[in-house]
């Protein structure tokens, strides 16, 4: 993805380079614009920060560096060279789905650990819950989550290892209880494991769970 000069954690508490970044317009500065991932419009910037935009820039710089923020008074962007873990696990998911794709099941399973490291565990830009810019950015954690998962356990398949098939694809069903493609993921792994009642089991599981949502359907559809 070329030559990375510093990189920005979205993931948790926002961080550059390692290191937590203090207060919290520096830390909203920048989250917003790695999930933008472009030029984000000072009038935007201003609202969300409610604050002198540019003694937020100027403080940025003198703690980080001069190349950290680009821009001036039309917006802002993240500088050249400064990579964002978010959009660094979309490149390693498409270089996933590309290698399962073309055969290379262990290529693809490396690149899944990392997305798994880089994006895994906790939500991105927890300090925001309620900024639709922030939901867009978790919204697009959980999609990258979720092709992730998928892709590493069919890859695990491919390499004749259903223990780590099946753990992939329940913890895409953990995140999304009606995920059709992980239950046949984890039947598969399940009879590859050589345990066929896991197999039904993980069927009549998306079964049930289907007719109680239709039937919740229902009920809100026809009211008594």
């Amino acid at each position: 993805m070329g030559d990375k000069r510093g990189n920005v954690r979205l993931v948790g508490a926002v961080a550059l380079n390692g290191v937590e970044v203090s207060g919290r317009e520096a830390r909203t500065l920048l989250g917003l614009l790695g999930a933008a991932g472009g030029p984000v419009g000072i009038d935007a910037i201003g609202d969300e920060l409610r604050t002198d935009v540019a003694r937020v820039v100027r403080r940025l710089r003198a703690e980080f560096g001069p190349d950290v923020i680009a821009g001036g008074r039309r917006g802002y962007r993240l500088g050249d060279g400064i990579e964002v873990d978010l959009h660094r696990a979309a490149y390693l998911v498409g270089q996933a789905e590309t290698a399962l794709g073309n055969g290379f099941p262990h290529a693809g399973s490396r690149a899944v650990e990392q997305v798994l490291e880089l994006i895994g565990g906790r939500p991105v830009l927890a300090e925001h819950p309620r900024a639709e810019w922030a939901e867009r950015a978790r919204a697009r954690q959980a999609e990258l989550l979720r092709r992730a998962w998928h892709t590493g356990a069919s890859c695990a398949l491919q390499e004749r290892d259903p223990a780590r098939a099946r753990t992939l694809a329940e913890a895409a069903i953990v995140a999304d209880p009606f995920d059709e493609r992980a239950y046949g993921i984890l039947t598969h792994a399940c009879i590859a494991a050589g345990e066929p009642a896991g197999a039904l089991l993980a069927h009549e599981c998306l079964h049930a769970r289907l007719v109680a949502e239709l039937d919740t359907l229902r009920r809100v559809a026809i009211p008594a």
